[in-house]
């Protein structure tokens, strides 16, 4: 009976040992049946002059900036889908009444003839008609002072907001429009390699949020929102309704390297410069999240002028189904999968609208 059990204990023993030994198997390993080659075609409009973000609603593309743009140009412009035909600009750059500093981050709100974009240097969101002829925003919400350190921020009811913040215990904080904490979500984990420093002290939340920043972006289908790392290859997917996360790691396991400089409310984290960015964008269709990879670092964008040509199909639930590969790099992406189509801005020296058909086959498979 002692030989059983000793030999149990054994057993017991060397099954922890493996178990804590396992390398963490990437979430993002797909076989060539489910890799498809995509073909693009570059449209040029001459209104854009420095594009950084391309977005979708109903029959428009949204088209934003870089906030280094002149002055006096727009800082969105509304492009009819259908044909890539310019609609109109908005975003008046200013700090006066209904002006914006910059369109740092699209929601598509809840109404069929608006949108809204996050002017993070600001510390406001302005909500813009897809029809009238103004440039300035129809109505704004001033960040109250509880929430200043609120760097993303994405609708949750058009009196309600979903915030990553500068330096929070929880990875996502809701506040209504008078800056009340309604309720924070999920917790940051310790840097598995990283934390407590040489000299002692311990990586705070500024810094664990900072490793783990990226591209956080709102569903129109639903109550979903998607942190896509930049510097690590982390997808974490919380659905308000539920209060869940779900996290996927990889392709790459890793942390990235980075140095702490400065101390207190001086503090800044330092990405290695020859670390390859990770997670670029973010797109949504009613059951899937299109997720565009880059893989590439600062030096081989500055050399080569590649940033991502990549794109991950994922479930909802978290299972990554596809992968597509780009005959042309993107710095962004959005999908109408109903039209079959993907839409990108372009990396070379002259941007523009790159437009790629999604294979009959593939269209197929997403509508099982």
């Amino acid at each position: 009976m002692q030989k059983k059990s000793l030999y149990q204990s054994i057993l017991i023993l060397i099954f922890i040992a493996y178990s804590c030994s396992k390398e963490p198997v990437s979430d993002f390993n797909i076989s060539e049946q489910s890799t498809f080659a995509l073909t693009g075609n570059k449209v040029y409009l001459p209104e854009l002059i420095m594009p950084y973000k391309i977005e979708r609603k109903d029959s428009f593309l949204i088209v934003i900036e870089s906030s280094r743009l002149p002055e006096n140009k727009p800082l969105i412009h509304i492009i009819n889908k259908k044909d890539l035909s310019y609609h109109s600009g908005k975003g008046v750059m200013g700090i006066g009444p209904n002006e914006i500093t910059d369109a740092h981050l699209f929601d598509p709100g809840f109404s069929d003839s608006t949108f809204w974009v996050n002017s993070t240097i600001s510390k406001r969101m302005a909500e813009f008609s897809l029809y009238d002829s103004s440039k300035l925003s129809i109505s704004e919400f001033k960040q109250p002072q509880n929430m200043y350190s609120a760097i993303n921020m994405q609708l949750i009811t058009d009196s309600s907001y979903l915030c990553v913040m500068a330096a929070d215990p929880n990875k996502l904080v809701a506040f209504n429009r008078n800056g009340e904490r309604l309720g924070g979500y999920g917790k940051w984990e310790t840097l598995e390699s990283r934390s407590i420093e040489s000299d002692g002290s311990q990586i705070n939340n500024y810094i664990i949020s900072e490793v783990n920043s990226g591209w956080f972006k709102r569903s129109s289908f639903g109550n979903l929102y998607v942190n896509a790392g930049i510097h690590r290859d982390r997808l974490e997917i919380f659905d308000f309704e539920t209060k869940r996360f779900i996290t996927l790691d990889g392709p790459r396991m890793q942390l990235p390297d980075f140095d702490i400089v400065g101390s207190g409310v001086n503090t800044a984290v330092i990405i290695a410069d020859n670390h390859a960015y990770g997670h670029r964008d973010i797109a949504f269709s009613e059951d899937f999240i299109y997720d565009l990879y880059g893989g590439y670092s600062e030096q081989d964008y500055l050399s080569e002028g590649i940033l991502a040509k990549t794109i991950y199909v994922i479930e909802k639930r978290g299972t990554v189904r596809y992968k597509l590969d780009l005959d042309i790099s993107i710095r962004c992406l959005t999908v109408d999968q109903d039209l079959g189509k993907i839409y990108g801005i372009t990396t070379d020296e002259d941007p523009g609208i790159a437009v790629f058909d999604m294979p009959q086959e593939l269209l197929d498979l997403l509508a099982e």
